[in-house]
């Protein structure tokens, strides 16, 4: 009984003690910057030589810092350099012994340093970033602003207290542009292979607001007084997004924030760098540069944001990441005076669970989004007024800031402690709640001898507790009589007497926007309907409505004397589906709805394509819906007709269809709708060989997204997910390998485990590293 104890009380402590290492080793993975860094040295310039290949995202640098002590007695030189090879180090010109220890690179400097004794040190390095640097499937290659991301693409103290002039010299494949930090001072061509860029900053500017982006762009440049604002918009944006226009926006909304700050712009350019997807980057300003994305929502809105931010995010800047509100608060109040309309962010795009709690959301879409809804009820309008007032007086405190430093003035000038953080309690934007949606069914009887028409109400979404009235508008020949309709509850029934002429009724609800109503009327209300005026919304409802009386056995000829005549394309489309209804598939029918694949009305093309569900195994209708699917104009046309052959093929037909749209589609849209659909047919081996062809990087996030849903739904094989996970390292995008991680922890096993926990140590963005965590 006693060993049974102690071996209890063993595991138990045992279990502890991993949950408790577990703890520590979240908090000792930090993701913010320190808060106040150990700087023996100051860091006067910095002159970067770059080689970037975007092809395989491989760098040679050489870094040549020039610094001064600080303190007497600083004998080395710390840097950061995350997962790069440090081949040479030399100082004054002299060779160094170096070392390189948890990505801190030790320089020796002087064992008899002075305060004030300038040093010059030079680094030779390459690597492939995992963190820090990003590429879309355009090979388009653009740095990250994410805390610590510099440190991995050159060895440096990548803090917002360190600031620093800057040289970059960057040398890329020829036919592509480069734009960086500073102003751009000279471009030459190499050879016929490569290109040389140099952009040089003849201001201190934060370590921490460093980037470069690489890529093939639409240019457009203009003057700004002695200054020059640059706009690069990718490509393939270049029909969403037009260059010029853009130019001209950045150089007004640029001249309205400086009548803002009553300071003119802080650098000698202006970069407007814009790009299709944000790869979960939330912070999207540096020194000089501003990131716009087209699927982060209102360009104007992140424009003025970006531009804001070279004031407020750079000039004035964050200590750590988890104070940034103050950055964002004055961000706020000055967007609120230069811009009016809506003001808040796209947060789509970003898989379920990526950004809850994390760091990087105090400069993400969601946080500016609260401050936007919540500014006018923080605090009162005379505290707002003085902050307001305030903007142009802060810039002379720290330039590195907390909260509480800027608390600490509007304590001494109001009184007021506003040391507390702001805690918003907004609804999630992109979660669409419905909890306010009522849905109901009607359902109409009509007993024609006694004048009785009874509406069976059934919620189908939500309900009613309270008695709802409707008003009834009951439609005669030559008149209009209204009464009121009055229910409440999950079901309810509501009996009204009529007069036996009555043609149709209908309920209005328009004084309930959150309502729906889907009505089953008599078919001779809907006939009736047909021959009104109404509107045509309403005449296609009936015309739809009239196939749930297939059991009549007049409907169908009905129904083909109403389609002889001069009608709308909706009505049409509406009958085709009742038509549908009522010959259920019976031979000989098809060419009719063949027939109406002729249309040249979409709306008809598609009630037809719906009607062919009910022939399976006809080859006739096989053979056109593939050629429907193989030559539709949009992705709509072509989803409808593959829902429909999943209907007429059997799976191995179907199967080979699939396989002749991956071979053909080189976007990967149609290709990925078609696997879930195989998928769907209970052929998942090979939906899942599919699947795993669209995950590559080539491919948009959009359609790697869907892929690795698919794969996460079907693929259940804990091998198949290691296998994927060899290539971890590889993947920029932090979205996708947070994808990854869900597939890793659906099927997570021992081997999984072990696995990441030898990788967590080189995961760096936070949002992975949770997910990794919560998984061992």
């Amino acid at each position: 009984m006693r060993t049974n104890r102690i071996g209890f009380l063993s595991a138990l402590l045992l279990a502890v003690f991993l949950m408790m290492g577990s703890a520590t080793d979240l908090r000792a993975q930090s993701f913010d910057h320190e808060p106040y860094p150990k700087l023996d040295f100051d860091f006067i310039s910095l002159d970067l030589n770059l080689g970037v290949q975007p092809q395989n995202m491989r760098i040679d640098g050489q870094a040549t810092y020039q610094v001064e002590a600080n303190i007497s007695g600083a004998d080395t030189l710390t840097l950061y350099a995350s997962h790069l090879d440090i081949s040479n180090v030399s100082v004054n010109g002299e060779s160094a012994d170096f070392s390189l220890q948890n990505d801190s690179l030790f320089v020796p400097v002087d064992d008899s340093a002075e305060a004030g004794s300038r040093y010059e040190v030079n680094i030779r390095y390459s690597g492939r970033p995992q963190f820090g640097m990003l590429q879309d499937h355009h090979e388009t290659v653009w740095t990250s602003f994410l805390p610590k991301a510099q440190r991995h693409w050159v060895p440096i103290v990548d803090h917002p207290q360190v600031t620093l002039r800057t040289n970059f010299t960057i040398a890329v494949p020829s036919g592509v542009q480069v734009w960086a930090t500073g102003k751009k001072v000279d471009e030459e061509v190499v050879s016929v292979d490569a290109m040389r860029y140099r952009f040089a900053s003849q201001r201190d500017v934060p370590a921490s607001a460093l980037m470069f982006t690489i890529g093939d762009f639409e240019q457009q440049s203009t003057g700004y007084g002695i200054k020059k604002i640059n706009v690069a918009v990718e490509k393939s944006l270049s029909e969403q997004v037009d260059p010029k226009q853009l130019l001209q926006k950045a150089y007004d909304y640029l001249g309205m924030v400086e009548d803002e700050m009553e300071r003119e712009y802080p650098f000698e350019e202006l970069q407007v760098v814009a790009l299709e997807d944000h790869h979960g980057e939330t912070k999207s300003w540096g020194a000089s540069t501003i990131y716009v994305y087209e699927n982060r929502g209102n360009i104007d809105v992140q424009l003025v944001r970006g531009i804001i931010g070279q004031w407020f995010g750079v000039q004035q800047r964050e200590r750590q990441w988890s104070q940034a509100d103050a950055i964002n608060l004055y961000q706020t109040l000055v967007f609120d005076n230069v811009m009016s309309n809506d003001s808040l962010l796209n947060i789509q795009d970003d898989p379920k669970g990526f950004t809850e709690g994390a760091l990087y959301q105090h400069f993400g879409p969601n946080r500016w989004n609260e401050w936007q809804r919540g500014i006018e009820e923080w605090k009162n309008e005379s505290i707002r007024s003085f902050l307001k007032g305030s903007i142009g007086k802060v810039f002379e405190k720290s330039n590195v800031i907390r909260w509480g430093d800027y608390a600490e003035y509007w304590y001494e000038h109001t009184g007021q402690p506003l040391f507390d953080m702001p805690r918003f309690s907004f609804e999630k934007e992109g979660t669409t709640s419905r909890s306010d949606s009522v849905a109901y069914e009607v359902h109409y009887d009509f007993n024609e001898a006694e004048g009785a028409l009874t509406l069976n109400f059934k919620a189908t979404q939500g309900y009613f507790g309270e008695l709802t009235t409707l008003q009834a508008y009951e439609i005669y020949p030559g008149k209009v009589d209204t009464s009121e309709v009055t229910f409440t509850g999950k079901e309810d029934t509501i009996v009204l007497q009529v007069d036996p002429t009555i043609n149709t009724l209908r309920l209005a609800y328009d004084e309930y926007p959150t309502l729906t109503l889907d009505q089953f009327k008599p078919s001779s209300f809907l006939i009736n309907e047909l021959r009104s005026d109404a509107p045509v919304e309403q005449r296609a409802e009936a015309a739809q409505k009239l196939g749930h009386h297939s059991d009549n056995p007049d409907l169908q000829l009905a129904i083909q004397d109403f389609m002889k005549r001069d009608l709308e394309p909706e009505v049409e489309a509406g009958l085709y589906l009742s038509l549908a209804e009522v010959t259920d598939g019976a031979s000989g029918t098809e060419e009719m709805f063949l027939d109406a694949l002729q249309s040249d009305h979409r709306v008809i093309r598609e009630a037809g394509l719906m009607a062919l569900q009910n022939y399976p195994e006809n080859a006739n209708v096989i053979n056109t819906v593939r050629s429907v699917a193989q030559g539709a104009e949009d992705n709509t046309l072509f989803q409808k007709s593959v829902q429909v052959l999943t209907t007429v093929m059997n799976k191995e037909s179907f199967g080979g269809f699939v396989e002749s749209v991956v071979q053909s589609d080189t976007v990967g849209t149609r290709s990925v709708f078609a696997i879930q659909e195989l998928a769907n047919m209970g052929q998942v081996e090979k939906a899942v060989e599919q699947a795993n062809l669209f995950i590559e990087k080539e491919y948009t996030y959009e359609i790697r997204s869907r892929a690795y849903q698919l794969l996460i739904q079907h693929d259940h094989s804990a091998v198949n997910w290691l296998g994927r996970a060899e290539n971890l390292a590889e993947i920029s995008d932090p979205r996708i390998r947070f994808f990854l991680m869900r597939g890793l922890e659906r099927n997570a096993n021992d081997e999984i485990r072990s696995y990441l926990s030898d990788y967590r140590q080189d995961e760096y963005d936070e949002r992975v590293y949770r997910r990794i965590m919560d998984i061992l």
